[in-house]
């Protein structure tokens, strides 16, 4: 079986998919040799190359509630960003402690942004938590990282899924994870599968309510308002969805010029999870799911792949 690589992309929420495609893997005999990731995605893969295992991130991601979310993002008084990176810091530093990059298992790099100068700033070495605090460092939404004189954020600027760096960690065929395929016709929209926000998917249910029940509903529920709102609300926007949106634009048009000139044998997986916000880390089990159905409707293809 070849040496395969997995490049890990960036997606915040988005990329808890890339757990469900963890797991298949390893349900089917698939060991990586080496993992690359920029933002969320070099989270998941320092945490594969540390040593946890696909089924201990899977558990952890579930049990997140909605009030955790509030917990570990928490706004910034200091003017420099909307949200704190503290309490984040702190969890990353129960997961990893004070590992260093060349401590881990397996080989493991992930990609911050210099925006000083726009360049890819690639962590080979160093402590584990400092690569992660700049990969994932979203601009705006956390504050960017000064480290040795320069200024770094989230990697998804310059290279969103670092397929070309898991070929130099020594990947003879990489498999690829872009989880913002979907995002743009997705986000504001209300299909079967495509999450709302919390308000609004209970607006969403009773909709469907209506559509099914006319007869019982019709009175009780004053479905001209119910409907107006509803379309009111399907298209909205807030502050955080245009600067995470934006990004992901980036990222996206990135990764397309970054297929043009990959350096070996590449398997891009693209789970469809475009629906989900960025913070929507409270409906990880779904979430997870989309990425393991998404290795299974590929599963010939994949594991011929890996052979």
């Amino acid at each position: 079986m070849k040496k395969i690589g997995l490049a890990l992309g960036s997606g915040a929420a988005r990329g808890l998919s890339q757990i469900g495609i963890l797991l298949w893997l390893k349900e089917n005999g698939i060991e990586v040799s080496c993992v690359s990731g920029t933002s969320i995605g070099s989270i998941i893969a320092a945490a594969i190359a540390y040593g946890y295992t696909p089924e201990y991130l899977r558990d952890l991601v579930l049990g997140i509630k909605w009030i955790d979310t509030l917990r570990y993002l928490r706004p910034s008084l200091k003017g420099r960003s909307f949200l704190e990176w503290r309490k984040i810091d702190e969890f990353m530093r129960e997961m990893f402690g004070e590992k260093t990059i060349e401590e881990l298992k397996i080989p493991y790099a992930c990609v911050a942004t210099d925006i000083d100068t726009g360049n890819e700033y690639v962590f080979r070495a160093g402590r584990v938590t400092e690569g992660l605090r700049a990969s994932a460092c979203i601009p705006a939404i956390f504050p960017a990282v000064e480290m040795n004189g320069i200024h770094l954020v989230d990697g998804a600027l310059v290279n969103p899924v670092p397929i070309n760096l898991a070929f130099e960690l020594g990947a003879e065929a990489v498999i690829g994870v872009n989880v913002n395929l979907s995002i743009f016709t997705e986000r504001m929209t209300f299909g079967e599968d495509v999450p709302a926000s919390r308000a609004d998917r209970v607006e969403g249910r009773l909709k469907k309510l209506i559509d099914r029940n006319p007869l019982v509903t019709r009175g009780l529920i004053d479905t001209r308002r119910l409907e107006e709102k509803y379309e009111q609300h399907r298209r909205k926007r807030n502050i955080m969805d245009v600067v995470t949106d934006t990004a992901a634009i980036t990222a996206s048009k990135i990764l397309s010029l970054e297929l043009l000139d990959v350096a070996g044998p590449l398997f891009l997986l693209r789970p469809d999870v475009g629906g989900y916000q960025d913070f929507d880390f409270d409906m990880a089990e779904d979430i997870v799911n989309h990425g393991y159905r998404e290795a299974e409707e590929s599963r010939e293809k994949l594991l011929e792949f890996c052979r």
